[in-house]
């Protein structure tokens, strides 16, 4: 038995080692971050604060964004004189607008003496340690900027899973100049500044932002009841005033820890910044190696007592680890420590399941592995394909190009509220089974299910050279047969569902992903993100069926599409182009074919800049095919641009801000 020691020794110190290097590398980090949100709870914000919302109230009182300046300066004035200490303004004016209201907005502005305006930072990179902006910032035109008290930069940088937890306190500038936060300039023209060597920030100059709550937590006053005098101001005097957007259509919000799903404005996450620097409520990282340390040992620990005790009892000490470390976890952030909380638990499940199998690798085990992974994702007679020649597939992970489905019911959640527990599970259920027949009739895999979502792709693990044909395929027959089931009344209590479905092709990594606990068959990489992006835009435009360019040029004409847009979606840098699938080409109606010729035309016209053709020509076209979203979209977007006519580097791209 001792010379098993050596090897298993081995094994759990690479556990060990790789779950080191994977938080080194920032791979847990942006699921560790999920769960050590869960750490943070409300605690009272300082009262000096307060929000001035420009929200839904106000555009609806005051009037459609944006406000004209001397909105503004009516605003800074009132606030002055009602005593504010500060007044931060979280609204840029990079262009000029009406000289005698821009020059209101800078008397405005320099009379009350004590204003603080964003500056827009570009192309912010880390060197040696320290932030550096190498492009031109965006800031209020001189006139305005010139006559305020100072500026700060306002740009939120956000997590791998778009939370913003961690601000630079300063960035410096190409001129060897530096500026500092919104927040911090705020607090030091009201007189409270800190230090920079006061400031504890993380190994990269960041402050971790300790919220002091759920977005709301911050007191607020409206900026409609203010200018229109509804409301007391005996509450401003004294106060440390942030200005800014928290109406849901302006655009200005992130995920933040407390949201606990509900985004946070931007105006009330600099508020949080500056709540965190008057409270001195520092968050600091644990030493990466004392936390290695503490979990080498227990991953030993845990190894060692899954292979050498009962498996009840190993079960029970790995479970008594976890918890003690969760608990550990919540009692360090309490003290301004924060713990990443899954790479030791990855690597304590690790080194039990890894202990628990090390005695049994054979080949008929192989097979059945083959068998236990595929089995739910693709049809028996592949199942039996992989077990009969294993080397067909790389459990390992490789690179393929491959197309990837996402599907989703449209309601879903408003239906599951008007259905008991048991019938809405019967009514999944029942969608469910048909959707995975159909992906299975195609030769895909089933990847997994999200809720009432699908997640399906194609070309793995066995080659298939007409793998977004499939996949489009598919799509088109879950839309037929979701039709059917409603046109049947298949679904009890006469429940009608409808479904989004968004599929791109590309590079991306699929292989057995996981941990040695829980491993999926997967497929990971950017183009599956845009898969799932494709699929959200279809509630957007009111279709059922989107793809990428990128998937239609794999489908040589088999298919009359539509285009729809062209989309800037958020984590692409380069606009991808989105189009409707109708129907197969062969068979494809003359209905069918005229929607998509007669859109194309209006297309042409908008990217050509032709607003009032193109607005006549959707009009003519919702003339032809009512209660058509897209078509709807278009002619309010060309109604917009008569009015207010994009700049001249316009090229069409619509840029979405979620998701």
């Amino acid at each position: 038995m001792k010379s098993r020691f050596l090897p298993l020794a081995g094994m759990l110190l690479l556990c060990a080692m790789v779950a080191i290097g994977a938080e080194s590398l920032g791979l847990f980090h942006s699921a560790s971050s999920r769960l050590s949100d869960m750490a943070f709870l409300d605690r009272s914000a300082d009262t000096r604060l307060l929000i001035v919302a420009i929200d839904d109230a106000s555009l609806s009182r005051i009037g459609r964004w944006p406000w004209d300046r001397s909105v503004h300066a009516e605003l800074v004035r009132r606030l002055s004189e009602a005593g504010a200490k500060v007044i931060a303004v979280d609204v840029n004016f990079p262009e000029a607008s009406n000289d005698l209201h821009d020059q209101e907005l800078a008397n405005a502005i320099k009379l009350a003496g004590n204003v603080v305006l964003p500056i827009e930072l570009s192309d912010v990179v880390i060197e040696n340690g320290e932030y550096l902006q190498r492009g031109e910032a965006v800031q209020p035109i001189s006139q305005i900027l010139g006559a305020a008290a100072a500026s700060g930069f306002t740009n939120l940088p956000l997590d791998g899973d778009n939370v913003s937890r961690r601000m630079p306190v300063i960035v410096r500038e190409k001129d060897g100049s530096s500026v500092k936060s919104f927040a911090a300039e705020t607090l030091r023209v009201a007189g409270l500044a800190l230090a920079i060597n006061e400031i504890s920030t993380d190994s990269s100059g960041r402050l971790i932002i300790n919220y002091p709550g759920s977005p709301g937590t911050i007191r607020r006053l409206s900026a409609a009841d203010i200018l229109q005098g509804s409301t007391s101001l005996e509450s401003v005097k004294g106060s440390i005033v942030f200005i800014g957007a928290t109406a849901r259509d302006l655009h200005d919000e992130q995920l933040v820890p407390t949201s606990a799903g509900t985004p946070m404005s931007g105006v009330e996450i600099h508020a949080s910044i500056a709540d965190t620097l008057l409270s001195r409520a520092w968050l600091r990282d644990l030493n990466m190696a004392l936390a290695g340390l503490g979990m080498l040992f227990a991953v030993f620990m845990v190894g060692f007592a899954a292979y050498l005790l009962r498996p009840r009892y190993s079960v029970i000490l790995l479970l008594l680890a976890i918890a003690g470390y969760a608990v550990a976890t919540f009692i360090l952030f309490d003290k301004g420590i924060l713990l990443g909380l899954l790479w030791p638990v990855i690597a304590m499940v690790a080194a039990y399941m890894g202990a628990s199998v090390f005695r049994f690798v054979t080949s008929e085990q192989d097979k059945q592995e083959i068998k236990q992974i595929f089995g739910r994702y693709v049809s028996p007679s592949v199942v039996e394909s992989l077990m009969a020649d294993p080397s067909k597939i790389r459990l390992g992970g490789e690179r393929r190009r491959m197309t990837v489905l996402f599907s989703d019911l449209r309601g879903f959640t408003t239906l599951s509220e008007s259905l008991t527990p048991e019938q809405l599970v019967e009514v999944l259920n029942l969608y469910l089974d048909e959707m995975t027949k159909i992906v299975f009739e195609e030769g895909g895999v089933l990847d997994k299910y999200i809720g009432d979502a699908v997640m399906a792709f194609w070309n793995a693990p066995m080659n298939q050279d007409d793998h977004a044909v499939r996949g489009v395929r598919c799509a088109l027959k879950m839309k037929k047969r979701l039709h059917e089931m409603n046109t049947r009344a298949e679904f009890p209590n006469g429940v009608q569902l409808r479904v989004g479905v968004g599929l791109n092709t590309g590079e991306m990594v699929v292989g057995n992903i996981g941990s040695s606990l829980r491993h999926d068959y997967t497929v990971i990489g950017d183009s599956v993100n845009l898969a799932s992006r494709t699929e959200s835009l279809c509630k957007d435009y009111g279709v059922e069926i989107i793809v990428t360019k990128n998937t239609l040029t794999d489908l040589a004409g088999a298919f009359l599409v539509r285009e729809l847009d062209q989309v800037a979606v958020k984590g692409k840098a380069e606009p991808i182009k989105m189009y409707e699938v109708l129907s197969a080409t062969e068979g494809a109606t003359d209905e069918d074919k005229e929607r998509s010729a007669l859109f194309a035309d209006a297309l042409t016209q908008y990217y050509q800049r032709h607003f009032s053709q193109a607005k006549a020509l959707f009009a003519a076209y919702m003339n032809r095919f009512a209660n058509d979203t897209t078509a709807q979209l278009f002619f309010d977007r060309c109604s917009e641009y008569e009015a207010n006519p994009p700049g001249v580097d316009w090229d069409g791209t619509f840029v979405r801000k979620t998701k």
